[in-house]
């Protein structure tokens, strides 16, 4: 888990608004499992209660505000702790497991073939070029 806002917020852009669950998530969960209507409507409909109920667990109210206000904190104390930095954790040559973790992140809300309809998180992003030039820089690697 990177950051329990950044998780929060990240399910509710993915499974809770409902453009982005019919762009991102149902192309790529729920369309694969199955050509029968039936069930894809029973799973995206499990799929979208798993994710409401894992955010009412640490809030009785879901606020939409709320949940982009903390991400978007998430993601600042992120840039903040990179810095000019190239990589987490004063990592010299290579990127590491927090890397990995990051770029998880912002390699999703960034890429613009997700087909995101809303994607507050992704402009919050774009403002912080330090966390938007570690993903770029993990991109261009060759593991």
């Amino acid at each position: 888990m990177l950051s329990p806002f950044a998780d929060r917020t990240q399910l509710y852009q993915l499974y809770i608004q409902p453009d982005n669950f019919r762009a991102v998530a149902e192309p790529l969960y729920i369309h694969p499992g199955s050509t029968n209507s039936l069930v894809r409507a029973a799973t995206s409909h499990q799929l979208r209660k798993a994710a409401l109920d894992e955010l009412l667990k640490t809030t009785p109210k879901l606020s939409p505000e709320d949940l982009i206000r903390d991400g978007a904190e998430a993601l600042s104390a992120l840039s903040t702790l990179l810095g000019s930095s190239r990589w987490f954790l004063a990592a010299e040559e290579r990127p590491g497991l927090f890397d990995a973790s990051v770029f998880a992140y912002t390699h999703l809300l960034l890429d613009d073939d997700m087909g995101w309809k809303s994607n507050e998180l992704g402009d919050v992003l774009r403002s912080l070029p330090n966390l938007v030039e570690h993903r770029d820089r993990i991109l261009r690697m060759n593991f």
